[in-house]
């Protein structure tokens, strides 16, 4: 059975409500913990880092534009990475395209960013920001992120069916991360040699133009062509690696 784009959109749509049901199977709240959750991480973080000078930029602001962005990709890659096994017997037995798996965790961190960003959007009425015609590069941004996510999920996916470790190991990368790309405090503060590396990191690009986008109003040729191509380069590694080890995984799980 050959599968038209209707239905890829269908059986994605399908796995992505199989998964926000799972997530919050047991909870009174459910799927508003997304609104919930960065807004309690943005009261903790504004007591402990308030003190930053940003500019005139209110702390809170700061870090949930940038939080909001790094969400996405942290969402996605944890739960991409066990796409293949969770579905084992889907994947052995039908025909769906079995990249589908991997595609369906993506789309259920994009939809938990919608959910997060109207506690984002929450926080930018109450600090009065004026948003400019370059919110319009946030939704791109968001687009490539997503494209660049895809492609780390696929990447990472294929890795773990034949070394489970990577789960473990991609949690502490990602502990690491999170601090080496300026959610917290900007990236000012970081020492020069520091700050070199950063600067061409996708995941500090991503919410560094979600930032000047949303709160500053501007936008840097560079950091949107360098948005493309991370985008691209990553979309094409992870789908080529999957391609090439498709049947071993088949094999494997």
């Amino acid at each position: 059975m050959e599968y038209g784009l209707k239905q890829y959109i269908f059986v994605i749509r399908e796995l992505t409500t199989r998964e926000i049901k799972r997530k919050y199977s047991r909870s009174v709240l459910g799927i508003f913990w997304s609104v919930l959750q960065p807004l309690l991480f943005m009261f903790v973080m504004t007591a402990v880092f308030s003190g930053f000078t940003l500019n005139n930029i209110s702390y809170p602001v700061y870090y949930l534009t940038g939080y909001t962005t790094w969400s996405m990709f942290n969402i996605a890659t944890t739960t991409s990475m066990t796409a293949f096994e969770d579905n084992k017997l889907l994947f052995q037995k039908t025909k769906l395209p079995r990249g589908i798996f991997v595609l369906s965790r993506d789309y259920t961190s994009l939809v938990n960013l919608g959910f997060s960003s109207i506690a984002l959007l929450v926080v930018l009425i109450f600090f009065r920001v004026q948003i400019k015609w370059t919110v319009i590069l946030f939704f791109v941004d968001i687009f490539f992120e997503l494209l660049f996510t895809v492609g780390i999920s696929f990447l990472l996916a294929t890795i773990y069916v034949f070394y489970k470790d990577i789960k473990f190991l991609w949690h502490n990368i990602l502990v690491l991360l999170i601090h080496m790309i300026a959610i917290f405090y900007p990236i000012e503060r970081y020492p020069e040699a520091v700050q070199e590396y950063t600067l061409i990191n996708p995941l500090f690009i991503y919410p560094d133009i979600a930032r000047k986008s949303i709160i500053n109003g501007t936008y840097e040729l560079k950091q949107l062509i360098a948005m493309i191509v991370w985008a691209i380069g990553s979309l094409l590694l992870g789908f080529i690696v999957f391609k090439l080890a498709e049947n071993s995984i088949i094999k494997k799980i």
